[in-house]
């Protein structure tokens, strides 16, 4: 036992923190990119992360396609809805200072609006990802939370090899380092930005579905991701994949442990502690870079 509590209820809290920190990650990468390479905050992104949850919900529990199937088709509209918003409404005012932080807000209220009224405010559920559990340190694991934990992390080795091994990555990449410089290659800065804004909503569409699978799908879950997205966007370093993923599973295992060992208080106030004495000792973040 560790004060007081038993290793089996401790093992479950690691287990579930992981689970939930690997769907902060793939929320925090897409807001990652985005900012990386359009210098927009995104702040609209956990409604898509959202609106994602329930294209699969309504794919997989009303219609009948099998999971990964809906999973798959899920992400693949949630993408393409990313390159129509790039398009039609970031691309316009990507000179602007205010336009997009206007933009992104009105995204928030005008998606969640229309969540609730095409699907309700009920609590909807999206049919798990592996039924049964794992005997570990015995402690039960649902399986689910192993499958979620293995594809987010497939998921992020696919992008990390996009980014340092294709043709598009290295653009992306270097668009985000030296923009100018990049045009000057003949780098198309629209193309880029229509490229990575699928792929931020692909992430958060992934990350909307494999939640929706482990809780709930609600018109509000997509303001509690995005502040976690915030936070491990900081946290890890505005711009860094590296920052986005440490800092993913960091808060993830301060959601799924903290509470057990300490209580939900603390778990709500800890990772603002953590931003803020960061922010004092290495303002850049534990990956960013000065400057």
């Amino acid at each position: 036992m560790i004060l007081g509590i038993p290793i089996q209820a401790i093992m479950q809290g690691l287990i579930n923190g992981l689970a939930m920190g690997w769907i902060y990650v793939l929320m925090a990468m897409g807001l990652t990119l985005i900012y990386g390479i359009m210098r927009i905050m995104q702040f609209a992104h956990g409604e898509i992360y959202m609106i994602a949850a329930y294209i699969v919900y309504y794919l997989s529990a009303v219609f009948g396609l099998p999971l990964p199937v809906a999973i798959f088709v899920g992400i693949v509209l949630t993408s393409l809805f990313g390159i129509v918003l790039e398009r039609f409404l970031f691309r316009p005012i990507k000179s602007s200072d205010i336009g997009p932080f206007i933009m992104t807000t009105g995204l928030i209220l005008i998606l969640q609006c229309v969540a609730v009224v095409m699907f309700g405010v009920y609590q909807r559920h999206i049919p798990r990802l592996a039924k049964g559990t794992y005997e570990i340190m015995g402690s039960f694991i649902p399986k689910d939370r192993l499958v979620v934990v293995f594809f987010a992390i497939i998921l992020s080795v696919i992008l990390y090899l996009f980014l340092k091994k294709t043709k598009f990555g290295l653009a992306m990449v270097a668009s985000a380092q030296d923009p100018e410089g990049a045009i000057s290659l003949g780098i198309n800065p629209d193309r880029m930005s229509s490229l990575v804004m699928a792929m931020g909503c692909a992430l958060a569409a992934a990350g909307g579905a494999f939640a929706g699978a482990l809780f709930d799908v609600n018109p509000s879950m997509g303001f509690p991701a995005l502040v976690k997205g915030l936070t491990i966007l900081v946290l890890g370093g505005m711009g860094s994949l590296p920052g986005a993923i440490i800092g993913g599973i960091i808060i993830g295992l301060i959601d799924g442990v903290v509470p057990i060992l300490f209580g939900p208080a603390l778990t709500s106030i800890l990772p603002m502690l953590l931003v803020i004495l960061l922010l004092l000792i290495r303002p850049q973040g534990l990956f960013g870079h000065e400057g």
